[in-house]
């Protein structure tokens, strides 16, 4: 029976996709593990045709958008913004759902190297040592949507996510509110860490104290955010927060669903302050105030960035920041 590539892994201790590598003469391979491969591939009479270059040339104006999901509508807004750019000049754009998975949003990124893309867009970059190490042996523009990376500086177009939580914080205290609590993203998240960070140095600087259980951790959905509204309705009525500030529009649908339901309304019983709002109508009809910058634009703005990188590789690393903008609604009240 013919060898398989699993059979030769398994025989080797690689991977299949290292295996891959090796095959198509890829460069992110040590000379002794390509020289281990092609002795085993040898020794197994394993045959094989070699990519052909057509392939590359194909996907020449092919441009490879990574996003987490796209049941956030401000996902969707980022993605619309950089596809109607890109196919207006031409381009070719594929969209790869990672579920927030480091496999797969690295597996995303080598098949849009070894294939021969023109660019790959990440609105979600998680970062560790092996998408580093990736990028690192990739000669295509790469653009980061809304995140940076710690690690190696990129063509970045981003709000001030910071300023996004201070800004939200400071206007809850303005309004009079001291007992503020904050529904958090997740800790790897670095837009969510940035925006943490602005809520608890709006606290500190105003001279207050964040709440016990007042940070929230969630993953950004409907139902986290219904999870920590419940939280809020087994509180005892004098301990409740007078307000929140939210970081995902998402999650503020599940915790007003939450509190509608139970009856505290909005904003008479908790103020309500929230970043990337996802427009759509809530349970109680109320249109929250914001602190955000229109993700559309910033598509536009990071497939813009490609295009002049791509006429110009020897650019500067540039990095595009858009200030926080507050829209007040009838979410908040002043105590």
């Amino acid at each position: 029976m013919k060898k398989t590539l699993a059979d030769i892994a398994k025989q080797t201790g690689l991977s299949t996709a290292t295996i891959s590598r090796v095959i198509h003469n890829e460069e992110n391979v040590t000379e002794k593990t390509r020289q281990m491969v092609l002795e085993a591939l040898s020794a197994n009479g394993y045959t094989y045709r070699a990519r052909r270059r057509s392939v590359e040339s194909k996907n020449a104006d092919t441009v490879l958008i990574i996003a987490g999901q796209i049941t956030n509508p401000i996902t969707v807004s980022y993605i619309d913004g950089i596809r109607e750019t890109l196919i207006s000049s031409g381009k070719r754009v594929l969209i790869s759902l990672s579920d927030y998975s480091e496999t797969v949003e690295t597996d995303s990124i080598q098949y849009a190297k070894s294939r021969g893309f023109a660019g790959i867009f990440m609105l979600n970059a998680m970062e560790c040592d092996n998408l580093i190490k990736l990028l690192k042996s990739i000669d295509i523009p790469v653009i980061l949507v809304n995140r940076y990376l710690r690690s190696m500086d990129n063509d970045v177009v981003m709000v001030d996510n910071y300023r996004c939580g201070y800004v939200a914080t400071e206007y809850l205290i303005q309004h009079g509110h001291r007992n503020i609590a904050h529904l958090a993203g997740p800790t790897s998240s670095i837009t969510c860490t940035n925006r943490t960070l602005g809520y608890m140095d709006a606290m500190k600087n105003a001279g207050l104290h964040i709440p016990a259980n007042g940070i929230y951790y969630a993953d950004r959905t409907f139902d986290d955010g219904y999870s920590f509204g419940m939280k809020i309705i087994e509180m005892d009525p004098a301990e409740r927060f007078s307000a929140v500030y939210c970081t995902a529009g998402l999650m503020a649908d599940g915790m007003l669903e939450a509190l509608r339901i139970n009856n505290i309304n909005v904003p008479q019983d908790i103020s309500v302050i929230c970043n990337d709002v996802s427009h759509k109508l809530h349970p109680q009809q109320i249109k929250l105030t914001s602190v955000e910058q229109d993700p559309h634009t910033m598509g536009v703005a990071a497939a813009m960035l490609y295009l002049d990188r791509l006429k110009n590789p020897n650019l500067p690393i540039k990095h595009i920041i858009y200030p926080p903008i507050l829209t007040e609604q009838k979410s908040v009240r002043d105590i």
